[in-house]
Parts: C-alpha cells; structure tokens; sequence
C-alpha cells in the first residue's frame, strides 16, 4: 500500500525556490501534528499556507509508514467530485459507481498515511464531511488542510499562519538589522533572482524596510513586489505602493491563476463571502486602523446591515481570513485588516457609491468618542482612556481630515478640541494644532466651537515655541465668545494667556491672567480648569520668589487631583513641588517627590512630563554627583525629541538645564560629558526610569560604552530581554510591553539568533551581567 500510495503521484512536489523562515509555525504545527488527527491552517489569501503545508508534510513523512498524499482542490469546482479528487491523487482506480466519502473512507482504513488537502475553502462543507469520515474509519490516517477557513469539525487543530515578521524603520537602524526579519530576507531571496546583481545598502534599505512593511508581511506580495526589482529601483516600488493592487499583477505564470497576482487571490476570497460578509468587508475598508466591535455596529450598519449581526459577521470575517483578531486588544475585541484587503474592500465600497454615508458615520462615532473622552479623563481611567485613543488614533485622524474634507468644520474643532489633552500627553501637538488650524481656517466667525479651538491653538501654540502667535488667538477668542461669556470660558482663556506669559519668561506677567482664571473657575464647578490652574499658578508663585503661595497652591492641586484619582495632574504637580521644595531646603523629599512623578508619566506614556521630570533630576544632581546629572541630562534630550515639544517653552526648565550644563562643563572634560549624554540619550523611557531610581547603571558606566553594550540587540529586543531575564513567559512580556505575543515570539527569536543561544536561560544570564547597580 505505501509504494502505490507514493507511486501515485499525489506526494509532496520538490521545492523549486528557497523556503525562507517560519520556524516557530513549523515547531508549532509539527506539534499539534503529532497530537491531533486533523490540523488546518489557516490565514489569508497569499500568507503561505500551502508552502509551509508542504515543508511540514515533507518533515512529517518519517512518522507515515503509508506516504504522505497532496491533494490539490484548487481546480475541484463540484461537492460531488472531491472524493474522486482525493482518490486520484492517491492512486486509485475508480470505482464502477464513483468514489463517496463512506467507500474512501473504507479504503484508507487499514492506512496509516498523512492526507494533505490544500485550498479548501471553496469547498469547505463537502470536505469536512469527507474528512469528517475518514477520521471516524481509518484511524492512523492524519489530515493536514489549507483553507481560509476552518472545517469546523470535532477533533479540528486550527493554527492561523501568520504574515511574516516585518522591520520598522527608523533612525537607529542600519542595513545589516534588516536580515533578522523573514519577511526582508524572502525580499531579498527572490529579487536576487530576478536581479543577481541586487544588493541591499545602507541607501535602499529604508525603502526595502517599508516595502514588506506596507505588504503587511504577506508572502505572496513581496514576492511580486521583488519580481518588480528588475524593472524598477526599489525606491520607485515603495513609491507605487500606494495602490498595491494595481502595482502587484505579475507572478508565476505555473502558479494557479488566483495566485498569479495578489488581486486575484483576494478577489478569490470575495467570492467565497456571501453578500452581508462582502458588504461588511468594503464598509470596514473606512477604518484606516485596528477597530472594535462597538465602532461597527456604529459605522458599518444600516441600509442592509443590522446591528445584531455585527458580531456574527466579524465572526465569519475573521474565519475566512478576511480579518485578524488582535490577540492583546484591551477591554474589547478588536479586528484588523490587512493593507491589500482593505484596499480591495475599499475600491468595492467606492464603486457602490457607499463611502460618503459610511464616513459620516466614521466621523459621528468619533465625535461621541471624544465627547466621551473629555468627560472621562478627569479620574480613575485616565490611563484606559489614553490607552484607548492611542489605539483609535488613525481612526480619530481620518475622521478628521473626512469631516474636513466634506466641509464640516464645526466638527471637526469639536473633535480635536476635546481631545486636547490627549495631543499634549501624547506628545502630539503639533498634530493636535494641525487640525484646529485647518478647523479654524476653514470656518466663518462665530462658528460654534471656534472659540474652544482658538484658545486651544493658542495653548499648543506656546508650547511648541510659536508665542508670537498666542495673542492674537486668544483677542479672536475673546471676540467669539459673544457679549455674555460663560465664567468657565473666560477662566480658560485668561488661563491659556497667564501661561502664555510664563513660556515667554515673564512670571510676574503671568500673576494677575492666573490669578484671574483662579477666581473665575471658583465660580463654576470646572474641576478640570482649576485644577490646570493652580498648577500653574503654583509654579508662577515659585517662579516669582514667593514659596508658601507656590506650596499652598500645588498641595491644594494635589488635594484635588488625588480626590478624583487623577494622574497627569497629579503628577505634575508633584513634580513642581519637589522644585520648590529644593528651593527650601529639603533635598530628600524633593528628589523623592520628583521620582514619584516621573514613574507616575512613564506609567502614563507622558513624554513632556517625563522630560521635565529628568531635567529636575539632573539638576538635583549636579552639584553632587556630576557623572549622574550628565547622563540624566541626556536622558531628558531624547524625552524631549519623543514630546514633539522643547524645553524652550518652558523657560523655568530651560534656566535650570542652562546652569546645570555650565555647571557640568565647569567640573567634567568636554569628552566626559559627552559620552554621558550621549549614554543617557541612547536608553529607552523604561531604562531611564530604572536609572534615575538607581536600579539600573545603563549609561553611567564609564567602563563600556552604551552603543557597543547591548549591540547586537535593538532597543526593543533589549527590553524583551530584560523580561526574560526577569522570568516572564512571552505572553507576560507582551503585557508589560503593550505587544502582541506573536511579536514577543518573533524578537525572542531574533535575540536568540542574534547572541547564538539556545534557551532563554542563557539569554536571563547575559543580561544579567550586563545590569550594574547605579553608581550613586
């Protein structure tokens, strides 16, 4: 039986190019393999699934003392035919009155043999009923699927293929980082056939980075991109992929003909979706980014679609590999699409003539969002709600620029505007005032909420150096409000204006606009305003020489803010009041009240407030530990660089660096203070934290040098590192780390590759020596 069965024709076919990567999906289905009789990959159009079947059929022969059989349905278009299909493929002759489930089933009983059945999608009910019998008669028979979708049948392994990993790039990478990641490797393997002679430099290696990027680590289309690399540079294939459907349309032409182009391979999937999937799919193609359940019942219901059905559409969405389920989504299931999905649902939603009624309804769902956000932040779930918007964040852009773009102005100031605290601790103003500017522009006077939008325009506009600019926001604002403003308003201007007066260095100016603010929030019950008030008063007061004010103003700010469980605030007050505590002589609880602050904005992702805080610790300490205050005050320039701001907006801040940098050149060489900076510069907001609380020496040690301590590990791979060496198993790390295990997975890996290890063991004891305690 197992000669025929090899003879037959059905065995696995040679491989004709290189197999690159997937060796933790091969461990892993191997496994699952060896203790389940029914294993079925899954994953999108173009992922891989037949190729990595078939490595894993040929690695799996041994175990099969009957062969292993590939069964290709790609062709097979009737129910009726998928036995005779499999029997071909097998070897047997055909029965007088045609092949059934129940008499292929009899034959393979006495078998023991690896079935492979690849492209079931299609066919999907009439193969879970062949396999379902084949299962129950023949019991040392092993079946390996390939299908969009899972058969749904007892005893099923599903194992989701995923993209292959994909580099970002930025500043810190170099050329020869690129190579680690399977999917610029496949890049390479097959340009390099096209075009012998190609090279991967320093030049093109950013293009090439952002080219498997944008093709979301799908085989297929890198493969047809690189094919591209003999006709075009890359750095005009990265350039065209702004439609990769009309760029990737060449293949293999001995590929079947929905795997000849990327197009019709999705096209492929579409057809296989009934219609509410398919008018779900272009509908979803509005979400530039992940989305939640809530956020379609929303946006993608009405004129066809019920809310009911949103949770069993994504369902079979999510089954069919039309959409992914992040694995570490928050509170709520989020979904995905791929780029060239999403485009094709796109293009379907346009020639529907669906787009405008979806995008309302895109720019209605994040208006409440906001709404939501402005009433929310002020207490216990400030992080959740920053978390949130972060993950909303592409969806809240296009939302925008749809509200704009379809001349709605109104609301999109309303957006933007009640997101503002959202773009300072994000460290995005400059995106912030992007659209109140172009809100502001393209409305009329007395539009509502032009004058929130103008006095925030004005407040982003001193923070990011543009003081010139603030008065006139702030008499347009004024001159919006009407003859009868609400205390409220007016206190939030003569606030934006006080601190206005403060970034300019003009703290007495700035007494009598906060001042005001203060008594005109004591009118109102605007938390909010008054708590950002005496914050700000508090440091004009110290800033101005009179200490007890300052103290009264940032406890009563505390008392506040910890009433309602706030953090921004809180911490940013803490953060000023260890300054005026310093200046009366109580060093100790300064210094602890500052570090308090800063683990308090590194929990909270505040960049700015980070910043600021490693500033203040610089400064603490360079009178007594100048090596230290050199590398905090390196630390502190790359918080500023991730802030978007500078410490030039706040002058208070600015004086301090400026005579603390005098300071340290006064008592440490020119070189000495350089490396240190540079050192501090190098670490990551999670090891400057560690650093400033003395856990960690990272760039304070003198005896290595940063850049060569932890090379050949990027900064991401280094913080997984340190996980693993803390004990943690991957899906923990991806928790700390706001990761998805599947990306944990790939730099575990990586960092075993890079340091030629075998076991997370030897990893726990590498960094170990590398972690020194502080030098303090």
């Amino acid at each position: 039986m197992g000669r025929s069965l090899r003879r037959a024709g059905g065995d696995v076919p040679a491989e004709v190019t290189t197999f690159v990567g997937r060796r933790r999906e091969l461990g892993d289905a191997r496994k699952l393999l060896s203790s389940s009789r029914l294993v079925t990959l899954t994953g999108p159009g173009g992922v891989g699934k037949t190729r990595l079947s078939l490595r894993i059929a040929d690695q799996a022969r041994r175990a099969f003392p009957d062969g292993v059989v590939l069964v290709e349905l790609a062709e097979v278009r009737s129910a009726e035919l998928v036995p005779h299909a499999v029997a071909s493929a097998l070897g047997f002759r055909d029965e007088p009155s045609g092949w059934t489930a129940e008499s292929l089933a009899e034959r393979l009983a006495p078998t023991h043999l690896l079935l492979v059945l690849d492209n079931c999608e299609h066919l999907v009910v009439p193969c879970a009923l062949l396999v379902r019998r084949i299962l129950a008669r023949a019991p040392d028979v092993h079946v390996l699927t390939t299908s969009r979708e899972p058969m749904k049948i007892a005893g099923e392994h599903t194992y989701a293929v995923p993209p292959l990993p994909v580099p970002t790039w930025d500043d810190g990478s170099r050329a020869a980082d690129l190579e680690q990641y399977d999917g610029v490797r496949l890049f390479l393997d097959r340009a390099r056939a096209r075009e012998p002679g190609f090279v991967l430099t320093e030049a093109n290696a950013p293009h090439v980075a952002e080219i498997c990027q944008r093709l979301d680590g799908i085989p297929l289309a890198i493969e047809l991109a690189a094919d591209r690399v003999r006709a075009l540079p890359v750095e005009q294939i990265n350039a065209r992929l702004g439609s990769r459907l009309r760029l990737l349309t060449t293949g293999d032409r001995s590929a079947s003909a929905r795997h000849q182009t990327l197009l019709a391979s999705i096209a492929w999937s579409h057809d296989l979706c009934t219609e509410p999937e398919q008018l779900l799919w272009a509908r979803l193609s509005v979400f530039p980014s992940s989305f939640v359940v809530s956020a379609v019942e929303v946006v993608c219901t009405d004129d066809g679609l019920a809310r009911d059905d949103v949770v069993d559409l994504l369902t079979e969405l999510v089954e069919k590999s039309i959409l992914v389920r992040e694995k570490d989504p928050g509170p709520e299931a989020r979904y995905r699409m791929l780029g060239a999905i999403r485009e094709f649902g796109h293009q379907r939603l346009t020639d529907s003539g669906g787009v405008a009624a979806v995008r309302d309804r895109l720019v209605d769902w994040c208006s409440q969002l906001a709404t939501e956000y402005r009433e929310g932040w002020f207490g216990p779930g400030q992080q959740e709600w920053s978390l949130r918007l972060r993950r909303e964040h592409q969806n809240v852009a296009s939302a925008l620029r749809f509200a704009l773009d379809d001349r709605r102005p109104a609301q999109a100031m309303a957006i933007a505007s009640d997101l503002n605290l959202y773009w300072v601790t994000a460290g995005l103003m400059s995106e912030g005032r992007h659209w109140l500017r172009r809100g502001i522009d393209e409305s009329e006077p007395r539009t509502p909420g032009r004058a929130t939008a103008l006095r925030w325009l004005a407040y982003f506009s001193f923070y990011l150096g543009d003081g010139a600019e603030v008065p006139r926001h702030i008499a347009e604002a004024r001159a919006e409000l009407g003859p009868e403003p609400a205390a409220a308003d007016l206190g939030y201007l003569s606030f934006v204006e006080g601190m206005a007066q403060l970034s300019g260095s003009d703290a007495h100016g700035a007494q009598a606009p906060l001042a005001e603010a203060l008594r005109l929030f004591a009118q109102t019950d605007e938390v909010v305003g008054r708590a950002h008030v005496l914050l700000g008063y508090g440091v004009t007061q110290w800033l101005c020489g009179d200490l007890a004010s300052a103290q009264e103003l940032l406890r009563e700010c505390l008392r506040i803010t910890g009433r309602h469980v706030e953090s921004t605030l809180h911490s940013s007050a803490l953060m000023n009041l260890g300054m005026v505590l310093r200046d009366v002589g109580e060093p100790g609880d300064a210094e602890a009240m500052v570090l308090e602050a800063l683990q308090l904005k590194a929990h909270d992702q505040e960049y700015i407030g980070q910043a600021m805080c490693l500033d203040a610790l610089a400064w603490f300490s360079v009178a007594d530990d100048p090596r230290r205050g050199a590398t905090l005050a390196g630390c502190a320039e790359t918080a500023w660089r991730r802030s978007g701001s500078s410490i030039d907006s706040v002058v208070a801040l600015r004086r301090f660096r400026d005579a603390s940098l005098d300071h340290l050149r006064a008592v440490l060489p020119e070189r000495d203070l350089r490396s240190l900076m540079a050192a501090g510069a190098e670490l990551s907001p999670a090891r400057a934290l560690a650093y400033a609380q003395g856990v960690d020496g990272g760039g304070a040690d003198q005896d290595h040098d940063h850049a060569e301590l932890f090379r050949p590990l990027t900064e991401r791979e280094w913080q997984v590192a340190q996980r693993v060496a803390e004990g943690l198993g991957n899906r923990q790390i991806a928790g700390r780390l706001a990761i998805s295990p599947r990306t944990v997975d790939a730099h575990v890996t990586h960092i075993l590759t890079k340091l030629t290890f075998g076991n997370r063991a030897q990893v726990a004891a590498w960094v170990t020596e590398r972690l020194r305690p502080a030098r303090v």
